[in-house]
């Protein structure tokens, strides 16, 4: 995917936990769907009822088998446009007609090898500066990220795909809008953990989290102020669904869901 200048992301009983700051009071939440685990029939279906019912999606993950998680948020929306099942040059074909049309991506996600794998987006009719990425093994991605940083971006989306020999990064960049920020990846689960403490400690917290097909983590890390949040790794299906209902207890929702191999992540934030 290339450079774009101006354009019109339910392990064992309980997961491994990496972070929980104080949650806001329950109902503080924007009305929300999420669901994890659907088939991509499942997902159309979602989309369809979903869309009808004026909810609009935020953020989009797919993951081997096919198998489709998602976050919807119910609210008026500038536009947008949702897509599953893409090769990679059926991502680049509705990058290019989105962006034409005004939309730039907001969650961009992938799985399985280089060569074959799937894709899923989310577009948004948003301005702004941004440039995205796909096809970048570990030294390509560093090295984007670290001209976006001195450019004036930040990664605001990113996935890992490919195999557990062949790490590939999908990765959006937007400006930003102010405050420092850091990227990691390649990073084992201990390795993540270590990183979130040395962040954390701080005042960073993770934005935007993915895991790769070999178990390991890639994310960016920003100084946004946000005191009422959440971040677990290392969790099943069933894992991941028994901290959505936890979460969700305490007024925090999903702002981002991410999977690979049975293997979930994800972020909660209050509204």
């Amino acid at each position: 995917m290339r450079t774009v200048g101006k354009a019109a992301v339910v392990v064992s009983a309980l997961a491994t936990a990496v972070a929980l700051a104080p949650a806001a009071q329950a109902g503080a939440a924007p009305a929300f769907v999420a669901y994890h685990g659907v088939t991509s029939s499942q997902q159309t279906a979602n989309f369809d009822k979903l869309r009808a019912q004026g909810y609009h999606p935020i953020t989009m993950n797919v993951s081997e088998g096919p198998r489709y998680a998602a976050v919807w948020q119910k609210g008026s929306s500038p536009g947008w446009l949702m897509y599953q099942g893409m090769s990679g040059s059926g991502l680049q074909s509705r990058f290019d007609a989105a962006l034409k049309k005004g939309y730039q991506p907001i969650s961009i996600s992938g799985t399985g090898p280089g060569s074959d794998a799937v894709f899923a987006a989310v577009f948004e009719k948003k301005s702004g500066k941004f440039f995205a990425r796909h096809g970048l093994d570990d030294s390509q991605f560093a090295a984007a990220n670290r001209k976006a940083a001195a450019d004036g971006y930040v990664l605001s989306s990113v996935d890992v795909y490919g195999t557990a020999g062949d790490r590939r990064y999908v990765a959006v960049w937007t400006l930003n809008d102010g405050g420092s920020w850091y990227f990691s990846y390649g990073k084992s689960a201990s390795a993540h953990k270590a990183e979130f403490a040395k962040r954390v400690k701080a005042g960073y917290r993770p934005t935007t989290v993915s895991v790769g097909p070999d178990g390991t983590y890639a994310a960016a890390w920003r100084k946004d102020g946000l005191k009422s949040w959440a971040h677990y790794i290392g969790m099943t299906g069933s894992g991941y669904q028994k901290r959505f209902d936890q979460l969700n207890a305490k007024g925090l929702y999903p702002a981002q869901v991410n999977a690979e191999n049975g293997v979930y992540t994800a972020i909660w934030v209050t509204d």
